[in-house]
């Protein structure tokens, strides 16, 4: 399989780290988690930068993205949900090899709690700006990836997929 530089987009809760550290595994490729990055580039707690103003922590992650899109082959990041929200990121996701780890809205709402990195804006009403953003996205989620896989209930069995598809395209 060719190198590539594998790109875990989807929403909050989505499982990006989850399958990005079965992936690297499997793969021998290593993983970059952005919320881990960003904390020790910008020397913040997660907590701090879990109190960022939204419109910040969005600048931070886009610049995260741009950074990591720099490095060599191979490798797999997860994603911020939000960078699909700017043009010059997904741009920057098409480039790279996007997968898209699609959830129903409903396993979204459960999953997302209301604390952590990205999840200031739920605190007032975290149902309709989990739902608001959802719908936006996911057309622009579907937009930047090569494949969209619809999680099932084993990150295993979901990474045993992408690998599958990573197998029949990167050979």
């Amino acid at each position: 399989m060719k190198p590539a530089k594998l790109l875990l987009v989807g929403p909050m809760g989505a499982g990006k780290t989850t399958l990005g550290m079965i992936l690297s595994k499997q793969l021998g490729w290593p993983y970059f988690d952005n919320d881990k990055e960003i904390a020790i580039a910008h020397q913040m707690s997660t907590q701090e930068l879990s109190r960022l103003p939204v419109s910040e922590l969005h600048r931070i992650e886009q610049g995260y993205l741009a950074s990591v899109m720099q490095r060599p082959a191979p490798f797999i990041s997860g994603v911020a949900a939000s960078v699909v929200d700017y043009v010059d990121c997904r741009q920057l996701l098409q480039a790279g090899t996007a997968i898209y780890l699609r959830l129903p809205l409903e396993k979204v709402l459960e999953r997302t709690g209301d604390t952590g990195i990205g999840r200031q804006a739920l605190q007032d009403n975290p149902g309709e700006v989990i739902t608001e953003r959802f719908l936006r996205r996911d057309p622009f989620y579907r937009e930047v990836s090569q494949f969209t896989i619809d999680l099932g209930l084993s990150p295993k069995s979901d990474a045993a997929s992408i690998i599958a598809y990573l197998e029949a395209t990167l050979s």
